[in-house]
């Protein structure tokens, strides 16, 4: 099952609005980068170099009985190996909504159709069941607020939070602290070698993947 990436979705989701904690951009990289972890701790990848420039290769092909996480081995099938980079933006093409699906399928949002201005049509996903994102928050809050120990999934969800700057649109607290913190947890000692690495990987690649969409955005918007 994605766990990472489900979790991260409910997490940047707002419970009540059902819009977005952060932007499109930021979000879409976020996704992409979370199933590369989801594969990642299955075994399915393994990682050669540092940062953003270090390429990801798939170790095993085989059906993971997750619909989620098959179709991305198979977008990155074709491209062995990838730099880490390019495999984020591979993944974030077109995942965003079957993720919030495989949600609604868990009862844990629904699909509201809306129109911004009263005419231009929209979709927001609120929550119908709060318990489990609650959950999810007040243990991210216990690692980034309390200083308690982050488990494996705990700290898998704040690096990708850190990642796209989103850790104090989570939980309460001063921001700069917050962020101190979840560089701290995201490079911590969790993890085993080859899933600490390629953890690093992502990480770093979604974090240089929205900047760089965002500066490209910004240099189009004004020209």
């Amino acid at each position: 099952m994605a766990r990472i990436t489900e979790d991260l979705v409910l997490l940047l989701f707002d419970l009540e609005s059902g819009r977005a904690l952060v932007d499109s951009t930021s979000l879409d990289r976020a996704i992409g980068g979370a199933l590369l972890l989801d594969l990642s701790i299955q075994d399915r990848l393994a990682a050669d170099g540092q940062g953003a420039r270090a390429r990801l290769s798939v170790t095993d092909f085989s059906p993971t009985r997750d619909p989620l996480l098959d179709a991305a081995l198979t977008k990155l099938g074709d491209r062995q190996p990838v730099r880490a980079q390019k495999a984020v933006e591979l993944l974030a093409r077109k995942t965003r909504e079957p993720v919030l699906e495989r949600l609604v399928e868990r009862g844990l949002m629904r699909r509201e159709r809306t129109r911004l201005l009263g005419f231009l049509p929209a979709t927001r996903w609120p929550a119908v069941d709060t318990g489990p994102v609650t959950t999810l928050r007040k243990r991210v809050a216990e690692v980034l607020c309390d200083g308690a120990a982050a488990d494996q999934h705990v700290a898998l969800l704040i690096s990708l939070l850190h990642a796209v700057k989103a850790e104090h649109k989570v939980v309460g607290g001063p921001r700069r602290e917050l962020r101190a913190r979840a560089e701290q947890v995201a490079h911590g000692d969790w993890a085993g070698p080859a899933v600490r690495k390629a953890v690093q990987a992502v990480q770093t690649s979604v974090a240089v993947a929205v900047a760089a969409s965002t500066a490209a955005a910004s240099s189009s918007g004004g020209s």
